[in-house]
């Protein structure tokens, strides 16, 4: 054998994983077709700014929570400087303005004193929320549906909500109709509206932020995989970019033996691990006639997430906000989007993001200057295509919306970059441009996402398109888990 582990794809989840598993003294080569590690955690840099392209923050920061842990397990913590956001976002209807606090008993303080009347909902929501975070933590990979019984006594609160969506939780505990939007806006941050997210999904991305602390990293985002990259080469792990696999190998279409490159290079293994695109992995690098019947069926059933339409701007001056991450909704409602989206429309009534990176990272943009990220949901399949013509006009219209907050932005902007799906797919390689993987649906979600052990023998899942789920803190949980499930498993045959 060449390799004990073969990695495809350097994300954070392959990262992660590949880390994990070199420390315990394996040898692991990944393999990542693109120059640049880090997927979705890239950066760039244009004329002396410097814009994140999708990640601008992680959950699960605090000290001794999850991520903090991890990092510490990976040797790089120290190596870190993490800024801690609280509030880690403002979200501004019309009227008022409400502040996502990123500690648990403060935000649900501050909301039943907004909303003094629901205090009890509002506080058995949460408590709803902490109990599905703690279940899905301790999850086996090897829980089995196939016995109800069992999962129901060890995992109720999984059990009981499995196939509920946010907006059906919300509605059995909240009478007011503007709570339930305030409760339900986070629903936007995974690009589904509450009438079909996961109540589970829901739970886990708010625990994450509210009981784990949200940060962003001082310097630039692709630094945490950059470091990443170093510590797993230190630790005697090989990484190979710009090397591009074609097919993963297989021995009597049953288990994997190793991949080929696309150069036609096989290399051997006892163990794969996907951390790339699933579509791709399944359908073109393993082929349909070598899966179980219905199960490549099943995958092309499945939905991904929507995208995003992001301008970064380079913008003169300081920027005049009391906080980094804002969400502006021009009314109380959080499905009409969605509507326009499935139709491959953007509303001109659509809630945009206004992110100003530079707020909390001064060194993002030259001394005197600011960097800003204006973006929209955006379906993958545009109306009449994303064309020039649709990039302007949709560019403006975004300018136009945020010049309500910064009334002179327009004759402000020095730097202007356009990204669309499109870019998000060429540059991360996820089909259709999704932001988080599969779309958080119930039965995408938590136990009913791609499970890790793959229908392949030998071949095994990381990232965002298996369990946890989508999101930074997720993809670095699915490599750790994906880590020690192969460890156990290559011990047991050793």
């Amino acid at each position: 054998m060449d390799y004990d582990v073969i990695i495809i794809g350097a994300g954070l989840g392959g990262l992660v994983c590949g880390t994990l598993l070199a420390q315990k003294g394996l040898h692991v080569v990944i393999f990542e077709k693109k120059a640049k590690v880090g997927g979705c955690c890239t950066s760039f840099q244009r004329k002396g700014f410097t814009f994140d392209l999708s990640v601008q923050s992680i959950g699960g920061c605090r000290e001794g929570e999850k991520v903090w842990r991890l990092l510490g397990d990976l040797g790089v913590r120290e190596r870190l400087e993490l800024l801690p956001l609280n509030p880690a976002r403002e979200y501004r209807f019309p009227g008022r303005n409400f502040l996502q606090y990123a500690d648990l008993n403060a935000h649900v303080e501050y909301l039943s004193s907004l909303f003094p009347q629901e205090r009890d909902g509002i506080k058995e929501v949460y408590r709803i929320y902490r109990t599905l975070a703690e279940e899905i933590d301790r999850l086996p990979y090897t829980l089995s549906w196939f016995d109800p019984a069992h999962v129901e006594r060890e995992f109720p609160f999984i059990f009981r909500y499995r196939e509920e969506t946010l907006q059906g939780l919300l509605d059995t505990l909240i009478n007011d109709p503007r709570l339930k939007v305030i409760l339900g806006v986070r629903s936007s941050y995974t690009l589904l509206p509450p009438s079909q997210l996961s109540a589970i999904a829901m739970a886990v991305l708010e625990m994450s932020y509210l009981q784990g602390g949200v940060a962003v990293l001082k310097g630039k985002m692709d630094d945490l995989p950059h470091l990443l990259a170093q510590r797993f080469q230190e630790q005697g792990g090989t990484l190979q970019s710009r090397m591009e696999v074609k097919r993963i190998i297989l021995n009597k279409k049953k288990v994997t033996g190793g991949v080929q490159l696309k150069g036609g290079e096989k290399i051997t293994s006892r163990a794969v691990i996907s951390n790339a695109d699933a579509t791709t992995t399944f359908l073109k690098m393993v082929g349909n006639n070598s899966l179980p019947p219905g199960w490549s069926k099943r995958l092309q059933g499945m939905k991904p997430s929507f995208s995003y339409f992001i301008i970064y701007l380079g913008v003169k001056g300081e920027l005049d906000l009391s906080c980094s991450n804002n969400e502006v909704f021009p009314r109380y409602d959080l499905e009409e989007e969605y509507r326009s989206l499935e139709e491959g429309k953007i509303s001109s009534n659509s809630p945009y993001y206004m992110l100003a990176p530079s707020l909390t990272n001064p060194s993002h943009a030259p001394e005197g200057q600011s960097t800003m990220c204006l973006s929209y949901k955006a379906p993958y399949r545009l109306a009449g295509g994303w064309d020039e013509g649709a990039k302007k006009s949709l560019a403006e219209r975004l300018i136009a919306q945020a010049e309500g907050m910064i009334p002179d932005l327009r004759r402000r902007i020095v730097l202007q970059v356009n990204s669309t799906p499109l870019t998000i797919e060429r540059m991360t390689g996820n089909r259709c441009g999704a932001a988080y993987g599969w779309a958080q649906i119930p039965r995408q979600a938590g136990v009913y996402r791609l499970n890790r052990v793959s229908p392949i023998g030998g071949l095994y899942l990381a990232g965002h398109w298996t369990a946890p789920g989508g999101g930074v803190a997720a993809a670095m949980a699915s490599g750790q888990i994906t880590a020690d499930l192969v460890e156990e498993r290559l011990r047991e045959v050793a």
